[in-house]
Protein backbone atom coordinates (compact mmCIF):
# COMPACT_ATOMS: atom_id res chain seq x y z
CA UNK A 1 0.00 0.00 0.00
CA UNK A 2 2.93 2.10 1.18
CA UNK A 3 3.79 1.83 -2.64
CA UNK A 4 1.15 3.29 -4.39
CA UNK A 5 1.15 6.20 -2.00
CA UNK A 6 4.94 6.75 -3.20
CA UNK A 7 3.80 5.98 -7.11
CA UNK A 8 1.08 8.82 -6.42
CA UNK A 9 3.50 11.65 -5.28
CA UNK A 10 5.92 10.61 -7.50
CA UNK A 11 3.14 11.34 -10.50
CA UNK A 12 1.70 14.62 -8.72
CA UNK A 13 5.20 15.87 -8.49
CA UNK A 14 6.33 15.08 -12.22
CA UNK A 15 3.17 16.84 -13.33
CA UNK A 16 3.84 19.76 -11.38
CA UNK A 17 7.21 20.04 -12.48
CA UNK A 18 6.16 19.57 -16.14
CA UNK A 19 3.38 22.27 -15.61
CA UNK A 20 6.16 24.53 -14.30
CA UNK A 21 8.32 23.96 -17.09
CA UNK A 22 5.99 24.71 -20.14
CA UNK A 23 4.84 27.97 -18.12
CA UNK A 24 8.16 28.76 -18.04
CA UNK A 25 8.93 28.01 -21.31
CA UNK A 26 5.99 30.08 -22.69
CA UNK A 27 6.78 32.87 -20.80
CA UNK A 28 10.02 33.29 -22.42
CA UNK A 29 9.83 31.30 -25.48
CA UNK A 30 11.51 33.78 -27.62
CA UNK A 31 15.02 33.97 -25.18
CA UNK A 32 14.79 29.92 -25.25
CA UNK A 33 14.40 29.51 -28.83
CA UNK A 34 17.23 31.85 -29.51
CA UNK A 35 19.62 30.46 -27.27
CA UNK A 36 19.20 27.00 -28.40
CA UNK A 37 19.35 28.07 -32.03
CA UNK A 38 22.88 29.62 -30.94
CA UNK A 39 23.94 26.01 -29.72
CA UNK A 40 22.73 24.50 -33.49
CA UNK A 41 19.54 23.03 -32.43
CA UNK A 42 17.47 23.58 -35.13
CA UNK A 43 13.61 25.10 -33.74
CA UNK A 44 11.88 25.96 -36.80
CA UNK A 45 10.22 29.44 -36.82
CA UNK A 46 6.26 29.49 -35.04
CA UNK A 47 3.76 30.70 -37.90
CA UNK A 48 0.98 32.03 -35.49
CA UNK A 49 0.04 34.68 -37.46
CA UNK A 50 -3.36 35.02 -37.44
CA UNK A 51 -6.11 35.36 -40.35
CA UNK A 52 -6.51 39.33 -39.64
CA UNK A 53 -2.64 39.88 -40.19
CA UNK A 54 -2.48 37.56 -43.21
CA UNK A 55 -2.35 39.21 -47.12
CA UNK A 56 -4.69 37.94 -49.78
CA UNK A 57 -2.12 35.29 -50.99
CA UNK A 58 -1.73 33.84 -47.74
CA UNK A 59 -5.32 33.34 -46.73
CA UNK A 60 -5.95 31.53 -49.98
CA UNK A 61 -2.94 29.13 -49.51
CA UNK A 62 -4.51 28.65 -46.14
CA UNK A 63 -7.78 27.96 -47.31
CA UNK A 64 -6.59 25.42 -50.07
CA UNK A 65 -4.75 23.38 -47.65
CA UNK A 66 -7.71 23.42 -45.26
CA UNK A 67 -9.61 22.18 -48.44
CA UNK A 68 -6.99 19.97 -49.33
CA UNK A 69 -6.96 18.24 -45.51
CA UNK A 70 -10.99 18.17 -45.93
CA UNK A 71 -10.54 15.96 -48.91
CA UNK A 72 -8.31 13.46 -47.60
CA UNK A 73 -10.43 13.00 -44.23
CA UNK A 74 -13.12 12.37 -46.05
CA UNK A 75 -11.62 9.83 -48.81
CA UNK A 76 -10.23 8.17 -45.37
CA UNK A 77 -13.35 7.96 -44.11
CA UNK A 78 -14.94 6.84 -47.31
CA UNK A 79 -12.25 3.76 -47.56
CA UNK A 80 -12.97 3.04 -43.71
CA UNK A 81 -16.68 2.68 -44.16
CA UNK A 82 -15.90 0.44 -47.22
CA UNK A 83 -14.15 -1.67 -45.31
Amino acid sequence: MENKGNLTTGILIGVGVSLGAYYLYNKNKAQINEFLRSQGINIPESNDKGFDDMNIEELVSTKEHIEDLIAEMEQKLKEDTKE
